[in-house]
């Protein structure tokens, strides 16, 4: 996008392309190297002599290989310190729906270098804490949730509170401390119905926990009250994601030509958008929440129901990974059957999509699924390798709740075979110990 002034963006007296020149000679680097794999040396050349404006992408480039902070470029704009907080906000927000951790960083460090009142920093700690959640770093998640809750008042700030509540009870789940994970959820929810906090969207997302918290806990009722209760809050929408790609592209050149409302303006759109996209897999979830469920109180018949019309829905959305999920569930549902061979032949399939997907905790339950599948076949050697990938798989991505309920279902073949120590061993790891290896 040619440049409005010239000479570029001023930055302290001096334009963004004197800036980029300046900290290029004195590393000693040419155009060329500067421009590297994903940009040109003509458009430095242009960039530096102030023809061109760069997009945040291309000067987060630069920025990079010149070893500066973006703001070293950008940080002088005559542009409103208020509407850039509120822009990184939201471009964080996108990128957590979008889970691009990289970038929800980035966008929150960015809004954090302006001085913000307490909500609004709260509001960053709680993206940062599901940035720290997805890399499995609790210890950090519980330290950024405790400051946040720390800034806000809950009257003031009911949904914020219920989110960074929601997220602490998240925390313990996988960590599976069960009852703090629900008193977390129950808190959560009793704050949303006090204040009447209007957002059904993360009462739907909060319902499905509490009822996945339930389940484990064994309190089944109230787990399919839950999950039922999620599902009639959860929306349908046709697949969306290329109009959102395009307000975020949208939003970026506006950013870039210092055009912030527009910038807001678009990236709210693209937002909405991802989450109405994200909906879908929510309702996937709560489908195949209810089947699991039904399926673990013996109900066969209504798992299968269930689980079919989750498939059904999974197709019709084009949605590979949730497809494959159900696969594995259909597969459970087949062994019980007696149909062992179609067991087997849903298991592989579903885990060789969940590989693909790079879905680890799903993959680990089709490996458990395999070997279930397996040693009903009477190939004892071969469901021992599956029972131990998905264990080995679980230990890796440090996903103990789950290992936990793959031990015990494994103990349990073993003892069917007569194999008490390796059996003892397994109800070992259940327990949060370690196996003989």
């Amino acid at each position: 996008m040619p440049g409005k002034n010239g000479g570029g963006v001023s930055i302290a007296g001096a334009s963004l392309g004197e800036r980029v020149r300046t900290a290029r000679k004195a590393l000693g680097m040419s155009q060329a190297q500067l421009a590297g794999e994903e940009l040109t040396k003509g458009f430095i050349s242009q960039l530096e002599s102030g023809t061109v404006r760069p997009s945040i992408r291309s000067l987060q480039i630069i920025a990079g290989r010149l070893g500066k902070p973006l703001d070293h470029f950008l940080g002088d704009e005559v542009l409103s310190s208020e509407k850039r907080v509120i822009f990184h906000r939201l471009a964080a927000e996108t990128a957590v729906e979008q889970r691009n951790w990289a970038a929800v960083r980035e966008h929150c460090a960015l809004g954090l270098e302006s001085p913000v009142d307490g909500a609004e920093r709260a509001s960053f700690l709680l993206l940062l804490g599901r940035a720290s959640q997805a890399d499995r770093d609790f210890e950090r998640t519980f330290e950024l949730v405790n400051e946040a809750l720390g800034l806000i008042k809950i009257d003031a700030s009911a949904q914020l509170a219920a989110e960074l509540l929601t997220l602490r009870g998240h925390a313990y789940f996988q960590l599976n401390q069960l009852a703090a994970a629900t008193e977390a959820y129950e808190t959560a929810r009793d704050v949303m119905e006090k204040y009447e906090v209007p957002e059904p969207r993360l009462r739907s997302r909060l319902l499905i926990a509490l009822g996945s918290a339930y389940r484990r806990l064994k309190r089944t009722s109230k787990a399919i009250t839950a999950y039922e209760s999620a599902l009639a809050h959860a929306s349908r929408t046709s697949q969306l994601v290329l109009a959102a790609q395009g307000y975020m592209g949208m939003a970026a050149s506006h950013y870039d030509s210092g055009e912030l409302d527009a910038a807001i303006a678009n990236y709210r759109r693209a937002r909405e958008l991802f989450e109405r996209l994200s909906d879908i897999d929510f309702e996937l979830s709560c489908f195949q929440s209810i089947a699991t469920v039904q399926f673990e109180n013996g109900d066969i018949a209504a798992a299968k129901t269930s689980a079919e019309r989750a498939m059904e829905r999974a197709i019709g959305v084009g949605n590979a990974r949730w497809a494959a999920v159900v696969e594995v569930l259909l597969s459970r549902i087949a062994l019980q059957e007696g149909r062992a061979e179609e067991a087997l032949r849903l298991a592989k399939h579903g885990e060789k999509m969940l590989s693909e997907t790079d879905d680890k905790i799903q993959r680990a339950d089709a490996l458990g699924a395999t070997g279930a599948a397996l040693e009903a076949l009477g190939r004892t050697v071969d469901a021992d390798k599956a029972y131990q990938a998905s264990l080995d798989l679980y230990t890796k991505i440090d996903d103990l709740a789950d290992r936990s309920g793959m031990a015990a279902e494994y103990a349990r073949v073993l003892k069917s075979r007569g194999q008490i120590d390796e059996a003892f061993d397994m109800l070992e790891l259940a327990r949060g110990g370690v196996t003989r290896r």
